[in-house]
């Protein structure tokens, strides 16, 4: 994907959010989403709201509360770049699986070679360096880095480990092509989350617990209306 593409999506993204605000705000949706009549919602956004509605079935929490969730923007672009599709975003999910794998086993490789015995930052760095170079894993980027990114979220949310948080506004940018390993790797934040890699200490498991699915959802809409502020009732 190149940065026009990118661009031409996030422009085309920020003008359905507009046209989305504008319409929940207009008729109050954000107070009383039950009484809307689906015959005046624009062309552009009956697709969002079918897949509103549909996630307030799968979840049976309230439409109000799903409204106000989507009225963020991160949460709204976050959404959009999945293409409003949770079949997509577990396409994504299936990838990001892989690239995990793909990195212990480097990472595997690296202890195996170099017996490294402690954890220091320069050896972090160095495993970085080595990654970026081995054949399993220098071509992780962009979508598949977005994939992992939302892999390890999605785990979090369901094993409640707090060890690392990640902000949405990443995995926005991942989907749009712009991180490697190494930019997730980098700073203080990357180092800590390779140190969780390196040691183990993460022990994800795949995100797909039901065949029915709901909880995988589940796990996505809590998830990101706790990392927004925002809370989801159950509807009775």
């Amino acid at each position: 994907m190149d940065m026009q593409e990118t661009s031409l999506q996030s422009i085309y993204a920020d003008i359905q959010y507009d046209e989305f605000v504008r319409f929940v705000k207009e008729h109050k949706l954000d107070h009383d989403a039950s009484l809307i009549n689906e015959l005046i919602i624009p062309s552009k956004l009956k697709s969002i709201w079918t897949f509103i509605k549909d996630l307030k079935e799968k979840v049976s929490v309230k439409l109000v509360d799903l409204v106000k969730l989507f009225l963020d923007k991160v949460v709204f672009k976050f959404f959009a770049k999945i293409k409003f599709s949770m079949s997509y975003l577990f396409k994504l999910v299936k990838k990001g699986f892989k690239a995990y794998k793909d990195i212990i086993k480097a990472i595997g490789e690296y202890v195996a070679s170099t017996k490294v015995g402690k954890w220091t930052e320069d050896k972090l760095k160095a495993l970085d360096d080595f990654l970026a170079k081995h054949p399993r894993t220098k071509r992780i980027a962009g979508i598949v880095v977005a994939g992992l990114l939302i892999y390890i979220w999605l785990n979090m949310t369901f094993t409640g480990n707090a060890d690392y948080d990640f902000d949405m506004t990443d995995m926005i940018s991942a989907l749009g092509g712009g991180f490697t390993l190494s930019t997730l790797f980098a700073g203080p934040e990357g180092m800590a989350l390779l140190m969780l890699f390196a040691t183990g200490v993460m022990g994800l498991s795949f995100p797909w617990p039901g065949p029915q699915s709901i909880q995988f959802i589940g796990a996505v809409l809590y998830g990101s209306a706790k990392l927004v502020g925002k809370k989801l009732r159950k509807d009775k």
